[in-house]
């Protein structure tokens, strides 16, 4: 008695992603992501207030809040060698989720799907209220305005007639 799980591949268009995020058939997100980088369809899903299970590591963490979603821990280990390349070498390293934490967080989220509904409209409002476009510019604006010294302007200035002796 177990839910559907759908695995979709592909490029989307925002639309088409807007429609898959807040389709009623999807009711959380599941992202075991090794640590790609900021983890930007994470927060665009939070503001669907729907649960949101994912690696307890990379960019994502900086606003998925653990009281918030379901961040499962793991431990750092080498990539496999055939997927290095020129510009992940060999010595590089993934976040490797536990399984029986990934395990558990699926079943948590299933069976106790309304506690779960409360904690995402929680991380909605958060991020709504942290990360919004606006936000963005606010903070970019006090980081700029903090740092950067003002521009030369340019003023009149008044010097004084100097009376110096004709050269001859």
């Amino acid at each position: 008695n177990l839910p559907n799980v759908y695995v979709l591949s592909g490029e989307f268009s925002d639309q088409e992603m807007n429609e898959l995020y807040n389709h009623s058939k999807v009711k959380a997100m599941v992202s075991f992501t090794k640590g790609e980088g900021y983890g930007r369809p994470l927060l665009e899903f939070s503001l669907t207030g729907k649960p949101i299970i994912a690696s307890n590591w990379s960019g994502h963490t900086d606003f998925l809040k653990t009281s918030f979603s379901t961040l499962v821990g793991g431990e750092l280990e080498n990539v496999d060698a055939s997927a290095s390349n020129d510009w992940l070498i060999k010595e590089s390293k993934w976040f490797k989720p536990y399984d029986a934490e990934m395990g558990r967080s699926l079943k948590d989220v299933y069976k106790k799907y309304k506690q779960f509904i409360v904690k995402a409209k929680q991380q909605k409002n958060f991020s709504k209220s942290k990360f919004s476009f606006e936000k963005m510019q606010e903070l970019v604006d006090s980081i700029l305005t903090a740092n950067i010294p003002e521009f030369p302007k340019q003023v009149e200035l008044k010097l004084p007639k100097l009376d110096l002796p004709k050269l001859q």
